[in-house]
């Protein structure tokens, strides 16, 4: 099987820590490097649960810190995740370190070495994918594509317009859509759909399912009852299963400034598309997706 070497950037998070785990435990992917932004929490505890997260798993992923501020706009951060942004379990304390090299100059020296072109799988804000294209324009052909979570074409859930990754940072979301690559977009239309909960993690005994049950009880995203929205989780999915998703070619901008800022925005009446968009999932298995990835975990 050839596996499809990815690179996620992100910023956990609950539901981060998720779609981290999957990745790390489909024979599918090759995770090449985990990268952190600044978005749910600030950078310190978000590279912390970085590291914690590979120590936990076990697995030896380069861990690169980045960006700790978004482009021009201030860090606001994300209650939903609580304080540390990994609130509930007792993890222990990680044996990893950082590589000597910023988040944005470790993704250029792996696509700059790599012979295959590689996904890059941003589950964050976008500021560091926005600089390394500002800086590297040249490492696009590179990219095979970039499948981020993130955007919504039928309203937010900062606000009434925009999803929590693009408000983070507008202006280097639109970096990004203007970017001419390949981009997949796993939103709100389809993310608030997929939720696991109480019943689907009871029929997994392993630490991985006791950790996820004790850090989705202190996501405010949904509840253990109902499920938990797992976001990001949607992202490694697309990679994985691509069935399990309507995806549809549209024309989206990101609005940067103003009370719409962050909103991905579809233009309408005009021919050209520049995003794959995620317009549909099947929810029933999604749940078999993750049960299956997650019964394959430690």
């Amino acid at each position: 099987m050839k596996r499809i070497p990815i690179i996620i950037d992100t910023d956990p998070g609950i539901d981060d820590a998720a779609a981290i785990g999957l990745a790390l435990y489909r024979d599918d992917l090759e995770v090449k490097l985990i990268t952190t932004v600044a978005g749910n929490v600030d950078i310190d505890n978000i590279t912390t649960n970085a590291l914690k997260l590979v120590t936990f798993f076990d697995k030896d992923i380069p861990v690169a810190r980045g960006m700790d501020t978004p482009l021009l706009k201030p860090a606001l951060g994300n209650k939903v995740h609580g304080v540390t942004g990994m609130d509930g379990y007792d993890f222990p304390q990680p044996t990893r370190r950082i590589t000597n090299k910023h988040a944005v100059e470790a993704m250029r020296s792996l696509l700059e070495e790599s012979e295959e072109k590689i996904t890059i799988v941003p589950i964050g804000p976008l500021t560091n994918i926005a600089v390394l294209l500002l800086m590297y324009p040249q490492l696009k052909s590179k990219i095979e594509s970039i499948v981020l979570m993130g955007g919504s074409l039928s309203g937010g859930n900062v606000n009434g317009a925009a999803e929590f990754n693009m408000w983070a940072d507008p202006h280097a979301a639109k970096m990004v859509f203007d970017s001419g690559l390949d981009i997949v977009m796993i939103g709100l239309d389809v993310t608030l759909k997929a939720r696991i909960g109480e019943e689907i993690l009871s029929k997994s005994s392993n630490k991985s399912a006791d950790m996820f049950n004790a850090i989705f009880r202190h996501y405010i995203d949904g509840d253990m009852d109902s499920g938990v929205v797992m976001h990001d989780s949607c992202a490694i999915a697309y990679l994985t299963n691509p069935e399990l998703f309507t995806i549809e070619r549209r024309l989206v901008e990101v609005v940067t400034d103003g009370p719409a800022g962050g909103m991905t925005m579809e233009l309408f009446g005009k021919e050209e598309t520049n995003v794959s968009v995620a317009v549909g999932i099947d929810s029933e298995a999604f749940q078999d997706w993750f049960l299956g990835t997650l019964n394959k975990m430690i």
